[in-house]
């Protein structure tokens, strides 16, 4: 599995709205992304809350509890975003699912998942580190 590091992450920012709008997406505009390396499972290992202009001043690290390490994060090549997330609430392992669409340009190192826009500090084959807002 690839690891995934997250600053300041808002899991509950990547839940599930309708907006209401019934027209089918046009497939034709649908990017490939079969040969970026974001495509993928991915893994959270370490949390990171950070601070500063730069961005650079680790204010907290979090490890993820054994029911975080669960959860996996899958970027597809269609441009399908499926997420399975568990958290611990009140002592039990929550499960929450979410599929979506994404984008990714590697130009500006963008990741956008459900209209919010990531900043990805760093991507590799085996590391994906992305600001959330």
């Amino acid at each position: 599995m690839k690891k995934f590091l997250v600053g300041i992450l808002a899991a509950g920012a990547l839940s599930s709205c309708s907006t209401g709008d019934d027209n089918l997406p046009d497939y034709n505009d649908i990017p490939d992304y079969s040969n970026s390396i974001i495509v993928g499972t991915w893994k959270i290992q370490t949390q990171y809350q950070i601070s500063g202009k730069d961005k650079t001043t680790v204010i907290s690290e979090t490890l993820p509890d054994d029911c975080k390490k669960k959860s996996t994060y899958e970027f597809k090549n269609d441009g399908k975003y499926a997420m399975i997330d568990y958290n611990t609430v009140n002592s039990n392992c929550e499960k929450t699912e979410m599929t979506s669409s994404y984008q990714y340009d590697p130009v500006t190192m963008k990741l956008t998942i459900i209209n919010i826009e990531n900043s990805v500090l760093e991507l590799s084959s085996s590391k994906l580190t992305y600001l959330a807002p």
